[in-house]
């Protein structure tokens, strides 16, 4: 093994551990971009591996575990090729580290890469809000200064959340259209006191206050609900012919209309998934994915904490398509994500925060012998 790869390895074991310092998390950045692929560091990565993760406890065991048992593409599966050990390890111990140090922000890396002409930065909090005339507010992570009525109900922006106060006082509903463009996420808490997240490139619409007899908002994108009880006034999210009806429960529903399919995902409580004439129950830890070419609903266990990662900060993934992954990329960073030939049939899975920048990401995946071209706002996948 190399003077760098040995180095590499000692900088990887201190940035699993969580000890390394922002110099070392540097530097291990920029020698991954290059030596990230030696097959005596998947070696030594796997032996270090072997004998640190008694010290990290339950959560790192599954955590390697989870990762390890992810079935992959099999003309991509060569028993223990260093990039696929790499990307394994690096990626479970990014995940662990990033878990353990949630308040620290990742450092900066620098574009180490010939084929990275230029970083790009995550997402922000921000959102524009749409008023019941047409008015156009725009929101950032302060919201300062947002102090308005909408009929009888109160507006006004706290710690960066929109907050209504005040139910609707006549038949005429004023209704208002929080956005979030692609780069941004924004929460609202409604009038009745359920509170909504928006992912990149969603909005929900909704009276500014809810009449004594319903509860319904309409959404597009990725939303996650945190629903207020009220068993006289049951919660219903619509999406073009779907609906959810709700008492009371946590959620998230992801309904772009890039992707082939609307998911709902139940934490809590219990909710009613219907599309067209089909009706299906959702329990605690299930999954409704609604097809958008018919009307059937399928049903399935679901990953709970791997389906609400984004709300959290985090990009979390189980057996993924890389180009469902590079979907949510190019959401989140707000770039324009081009195929080089084929679009890989590849499975991911990993964790990152949302908070890394985007060389940071891809350095990352490319262990996984998927490479990248960036220039400006453009990401190339390139063909092998």
């Amino acid at each position: 093994m190399s003077d760098q790869s040995k180095r590499l390895t000692f900088l990887f074991g201190k940035y699993a551990a969580g000890d390394a310092s922002a110099e070392e998390l540097q530097e291990f950045w920029q020698l991954l971009a290059t030596h990230g692929e030696d097959e005596g560091l998947s070696a030594e990565m796997q032996s270090w591996w072997g004998k640190e993760e008694s010290k990290m406890g339950d959560r790192g065991e599954k955590i390697l575990h989870r990762v390890l048992a992810a079935p992959r593409n099999p003309r991509r599966y060569y028993p223990l090729r260093a990039a696929a050990a790499a990307v394994l390890l690096i990626g479970c111990a990014c995940f662990y580290y990033l878990h353990r140090h949630q308040a620290a922000p990742m450092p900066m890396a620098k574009v180490a890469r010939a084929a990275y002409k230029n970083d790009v930065m995550p997402g922000v909090t921000g959102a524009t809000l749409t008023l019941a005339d047409g008015t156009v507010v725009p929101l950032d992570s302060a919201g300062a200064g947002l102090s308005l009525m909408q009929g009888s109900t109160q507006v006004a922006a706290v710690n960066g959340t929109v907050e209504y106060k005040g139910n609707a006082t006549s038949a005429a509903l004023l209704y208002n259209t929080l956005t979030t463009r692609r780069g941004q996420q924004y929460p609202v808490k409604l009038s009745d006191g359920t509170l909504a997240i928006l992912d990149a490139g969603s909005s929900i619409t909704y009276p500014a206050g809810f009449p004594a007899d319903r509860r319904e908002v309409t959404v597009t994108g990725q939303v996650w609900f945190d629903i207020a009880t009220d068993a006289s006034r049951p919660f219903i999210v619509k999406h073009n012919n779907r609906r959810i009806e709700v008492l009371g429960t946590s959620f998230n529903i992801k309904a772009y209309e890039e992707e082939p399919g609307l998911e709902v995902t139940l934490v809590s409580g219990s909710v009613r998934v219907t599309n067209g004439t089909a009706s299906q129950v959702l329990r605690p830890g299930q999954q409704a994915v609604l097809s958008n070419n018919s009307t059937g609903i399928t049903l399935a266990a679901a990953d709970v904490a791997t389906a609400t990662a984004w709300k959290d900060g985090n990009f979390e993934y189980k057996s993924r398509s890389l180009t469902y992954v590079m979907q949510d990329v190019a959401r989140w960073y707000d770039i324009e994500i081009v195929y080089e030939g084929a679009q890989p049939t590849d499975t991911f899975t990993g964790g990152f925060s949302r908070s890394v920048t985007l060389t940071e990401l891809l350095t990352i995946l490319e262990m996984s012998r998927v490479h990248f071209k960036l220039e400006g706002r453009k990401l190339t996948v390139l063909s092998r």
